[in-house]
C-alpha cells in the first residue's frame, strides 16, 4: 500500500523536483563560469598593472585580438595543424587497426590490454614518461635514434623547432589510437548481419561491401569518433605545457598554452577570457559541423523517398 502511494505522488510530478538539487548544481558549475568568463572579456582587468581593476571596455579586447594579436593567429593556425594531423592519422591508425581486430585475429583480449595501456595514463604522466625518454642527454629514445642515425648527435626532438610538433603529434597518437580502435571495434561487433548477407548474395566483393555497407553503417560511430577526438586534441593542454610548455620559442604554443600563458603568467584576465572564448567557440562550431554532417543525410533520406 505504501509503496502504490510513493509511486502515485512521483506519478503527480514530485520526480522533476527531486532533479533541482542536481540542476542548479550544474548551472553553478558550468553556466556560472562561463557566464564570468563573458564578463571578464568585456573588460580591462590585468593584476599585473595597477589602474586596471575590470572597467568595462566593451568590445576593445575582440578589436585587440582581431587586428593587433599575431602571436593569437599563430597559435590559432598552430592548433588547428595538430588538431587535423592528430585526428586523421589516429583515426586512419585506429580503425585499420580495428578492422585488423575484426576479421583476422580471435583471441582480442591480449591485445586489447595491451592497446588500452597507454590510454588508461593520465596526459601529466605521459608528458613525463615521454621528456625522460626524449631528453636530449640521456633520454633512451633520443640514444637509439641517433644510434640508428635518424638524428643527429646535436639534435634532440623536444627542442628542434623542425622536429618538436611532429614528435608532440606523435605521442598523442600513441596515446589516443587505442581509444578510436576500441570505439571503432565496438562498432564494427555491433553492426547487423543481415546487410552483408544481403550484398554476398547479390554478388558483392568485400571492397563494395565495405564501401557501400561497412562505412554507411558506421557514420554515425565514426563521426562521434572525429567529434571527441578533435575537441580532446583542440583542447591540448598537459603534454604540452610538461614536454616543451609551447617552445622552443612558439613552435608548440598552442592555443591552449598561449590563453594560460596571457592569463597566469601576464595577468591580462580580460584579454586572456576572450582567448578562452575563442577556444569555446571553435568547439562549438566543431560539434555544429559534426553534427550536420552525422544527422543530415538521414534526415534528407525520407525527403528523397517521398
Amino acid at each position: 500500500m505504501i509503496k502504490r502511494r510513493m509511486g502515485a505522488v512521483l506519478d503527480r510530478g514530485l520526480a522533476p523536483l527531486l532533479l533541482i538539487p542536481s540542476v542548479l548544481l550544474l548551472l553553478l558549475i558550468l553556466v556560472g563560469p562561463f557566464l564570468y568568463m563573458v564578463w571578464t572579456a568585456f573588460t580591462d582587468l590585468h593584476y599585473a598593472l595597477p589602474g586596471r581593476a575590470g572597467s568595462f571596455v566593451g568590445f576593445d579586447n575582440f578589436r585587440r585580438l582581431m587586428r593587433e594579436d599575431q602571436i593569437f593567429w599563430h597559435s590559432f593556425l598552430l592548433t588547428l595543424r595538430f588538431v587535423f594531423w592528430v585526428v586523421v592519422v589516429e583515426f586512419t591508425a585506429g580503425f585499420s587497426l580495428a578492422l585488423l581486430l575484426f576479421h583476422f585475429i580471435q583471441r582480442r583480449r591480449l591485445f586489447l590490454t595491451l592497446l588500452l595501456v597507454p590510454m588508461m595514463l593520465a596526459p601529466v604522466a605521459v608528458g613525463l614518461i615521454w621528456k625522460l625518454l626524449l631528453q636530449g642527454d640521456f633520454g633512451m629514445v633520443t640514444y637509439y635514434l641517433r644510434w640508428i642515425g635518424i638524428i643527429d648527435t646535436r639534435t634532440a626532438l623536444l627542442s628542434d623547432p623542425a622536429l618538436v610538433l611532429l614528435t608532440i603529434i606523435f605521442i598523442d597518437v600513441w596515446q589516443w589510437t587505442p581509444f578510436v580502435t576500441l570505439i571503432m571495434l565496438a562498432g564494427l561487433l555491433s553492426l547487423p548481419r543481415e546487410p552483408y548477407e544481403a550484398a554476398i548474395m547479390d554478388g558483392a566483393r568485400p571492397l563494395q561491401i565495405f564501401r557501400d555497407v561497412t562505412l554507411p553503417l558506421l557514420r554515425p560511430i565514426i563521426a562521434l569518433v572525429l567529434l571527441l577526438r578533435g575537441i580532446d586534441a583542440f583542447k591540448e593542454f598537459d603534454k604540452v605545457f610538461i614536454l616543451t610548455g609551447g617552445g622552443p620559442g612558439t613552435a608548440t604554443e598552442l592555443l591552449s598554452v598561449y590563453t594560460y600563458r596571457v592569463n597566469f603568467k601576464d595577468w591580462d584576465l580580460g584579454y586572456g577570457a576572450v582567448c578562452a572564448f575563442m577556444v569555446y567557440l571553435v568547439v562549438l562550431i566543431l560539434c555544429a559541423v559534426f553534427y550536420k554532417a552525422v544527422f543530415w543525410h538521414e534526415s534528407r533520406a525520407p525527403a528523397r523517398k517521398a
